[in-house]
């Protein structure tokens, strides 16, 4: 998640557009905070800014960061201060600015101020493509990766992580694949399942064992024999990617390129599934209070009455009951409702019926969904 672009995006930006001063911040310290935190001393000389190309952009960063991330180097610490970056309608980027923290000269005694090393503005895909280097940079490392340090402000649901199967080999160009594919998958806010090339058979069956999965990309110019066929039905084939790429960079480029495809498609059948699930609770709801006669204001029920058919299916009694909370509407004499279900309060709680006026629309709608 700390190094998840996607869910980076989502945070409030700075404005692009604005400027600051950058003696402003000559010898200031700044906190970062997010659960824990901790502090630097920026440099006390405005030379020491140069390192940054647009100082007076980047600071911004230090004021609206969307993430920080710090971990050992060489004698002292490493530490990137990323925001995202927008105005109106221009596209998001995002300011990065790095910084080096020497060590205290002694035990007990405060850090020197830090030393800004360099700074960029980057656009999505750069950014992406920085926050993939890293992660790997760490991973080399265990101890440094065990030790490393990311504040994530603000907090934020996460979007939804995808999980996608890679039919590919395992070396490309000297480089292996699970790693760097496991190091997109966590800029990119997905899981990503290497399956090693094998026969016809062997990657079917392998893709089949490791169900579920929302996508699955097959690298066809490593593997001209797995075609289509060889994924589970379960994966629809519009979600079936067929990567014709031959290097490691444009294996990589087709595979962050998907994923943000697959995320946008998986979310339409997501919404699309959502609303044929609303529309079956809503029709059992409905069929049941017409096959008992619930019409009108001297034939009602209880909710549970009205949720019977949804329970006896053993679906989801609960989203059931919110499409019933927003189809009805306490009956008025005075006021045509155009509501489908009414209902009236009693001493043993609301009571339920369908309205009367709305009769002839409900039969054209059970038999649409019956048909």
């Amino acid at each position: 998640m700390d190094f998840n672009i996607r869910a980076m995006s989502l945070a409030e930006c700075v404005d692009s557009s604005a400027r600051v001063d950058v003696y402003d911040f000559v010898g200031r310290q700044i906190e970062f905070r997010a659960g824990i935190s901790f502090t630097v001393r920026l440099p006390e000389n405005s030379v020491d800014f140069a390192s940054l190309r647009e100082p007076e952009r980047l600071l911004l960063a230090l004021r609206g960061w969307t993430r920080v991330f710090r971990y050992p180097e060489a004698e002292g610490d490493a530490i990137h201060i990323v925001a995202a970056a927008q105005s109106g309608e221009e596209d998001l980027h995002f300011y990065r600015i790095d910084l080096g923290q020497p060590p205290a000269s002694r035990r007990g005694r405060p850090k020197p101020p830090v030393e800004i090393t360099s700074g960029a503005v980057m656009t999505y895909d750069e950014c992406a493509a920085w926050l993939v280097e890293l992660v790997l940079k760490l991973a080399k490392d265990r101890d440094r990766a065990q030790r490393h340090l990311t504040l994530a402000r603000p907090r934020l649901l996460t979007p939804k992580q995808l999980r996608l199967a890679w039919v590919g080999p395992h070396l490309v160009d000297g480089i292996a694949m699970p790693e760097r594919l496991e190091a997109v998958g966590k800029v990119y806010g997905s899981e990503i399942v290497h399956v090693q090339i094998r026969t016809y058979r062997g990657v079917a069956a392998r893709l089949a064992s490791l169900l579920p999965f929302d996508s699955v990309i097959v690298c066809r110019r490593f593997a001209p024999h797995i075609t289509a066929d060889a994924v589970p039905a379960e994966i629809p084939r519009d979600l079936i990617h067929q990567c014709d790429s031959a290097n490691v960079a444009g294996l990589e480029d087709q595979v962050r390129a998907w994923i943000e495809i697959a995320d946008t498609e998986v979310q339409k059948q997501a919404e699309r599934r959502a609303a044929d699930e609303e529309e079956v609770l809503l029709s059992i709801m409905l069929r049941g209070m017409m096959s008992h006669s619930k019409i009108g204001q001297f034939s009602h029920c209880q909710k549970e009455t009205v949720l019977t058919g949804v329970r006896a299916r053993h679906l989801n009694a609960a989203v059931a009951e919110a499409i019933l909370d927003a189809n009805s509407e306490a009956y008025q004499d005075t006021k045509d409702s155009t509501a489908l279900f009414l209902w009236k309060d009693h001493n043993d709680g609301r009571q339920y019926f369908l309205n009367a006026t709305r009769i002839e629309h409900i039969k054209g709608k059970l038999a649409i969904t019956a048909g």
